[in-house]
């Protein structure tokens, strides 16, 4: 069970492949020409293909996901790394893109310094991921029997505490994006009691957090549920 072992999991992926927060930055930066790009935790390379660049960088630390963001896409130059510790010198890009990969990393805030360092001034930091609140607690938790290397979802106070020394916020937008379970669950190939583990943790919800989460279930069969996608750009001070 490996970003390595599921890589093509995640190029077919409705999650990825498809969703409004792209539909979202094709809008915004549909205008906007940049010399170089980088799409940090890349995966299949889905985020990085809606800019408009002269020069792509891809980089993520799994070898296998790398080689499916340039199965069908050879533009980008792809470079296995951490996004804690970016092989890159100082001002290279004009914007980094970070797509549903926050919660992986162990040292967030490291993420966001190096960013803001190999950032041009003035540069953008494309941020999207998963925003938690009240479910906080109840989420990080299965989301870590899901996938072991799930480290934090982090509520919108973190994230801000985590940037403003490094970039100014000029744009939020917050998303609910619905999940099918059944896809959701077996992306990185469980086991059949790991799969039956995150069932069972979200039917021990409370209450209020299933509805938080408009868990939708049949019997003792989760359809889907809901959790919140944040949109952030921010803008390097």
């Amino acid at each position: 069970m490996s970003f390595d072992d599921s890589a093509f999991n995640y190029k077919i992926s409705t999650d990825h492949k498809t969703g409004t927060e792209l539909e979202i930055l094709n809008r915004l930066f549909e205008n906007k020409k940049f010399a170089k790009t980088l799409d940090v935790a890349t995966a299949a390379g889905h985020c990085a293909r809606i800019f408009n660049a002269k020069q792509y960088v891809v980089s993520d630390l799994s070898f296998n996901m790398l080689k499916e963001a340039l199965s069908d896409w050879p533009s980008p130059s792809a470079v296995q790394n951490c996004a804690e510790k970016l092989p890159f010198k100082t001002q290279t890009f004009d914007l980094v893109s970070c797509r549903i990969a926050l919660h992986h990393f162990r040292e967030a805030e490291s993420f966001f310094k190096e960013s803001s360092r190999v950032l041009k001034n003035k540069g953008f930091l494309v941020l999207i991921d998963s925003l938690v609140d009240i479910e906080d607690a109840y989420l990080n938790t299965i989301e870590f029997v899901r996938d072991p290397s799930h480290f934090r979802s982090y509520t919108f106070k973190e994230i801000v505490n985590m940037t403003s020394d490094y970039f100014r916020i000029e744009f939020l937008q917050l998303l609910y994006k619905k999940h099918n379970f059944d896809e959701w669950a077996k992306r990185l190939n469980p086991s059949r009691k790991r799969l039956e583990k995150i069932s069972q943790s979200f039917l021990a919800l409370p209450e209020n957090i299933k509805q938080e989460l408009s868990l939708e279930v049949a019997g003792e069969n989760i359809l889907s549920y809901t959790d919140k996608k944040a949109v952030i750009i921010l803008r390097k001070l």
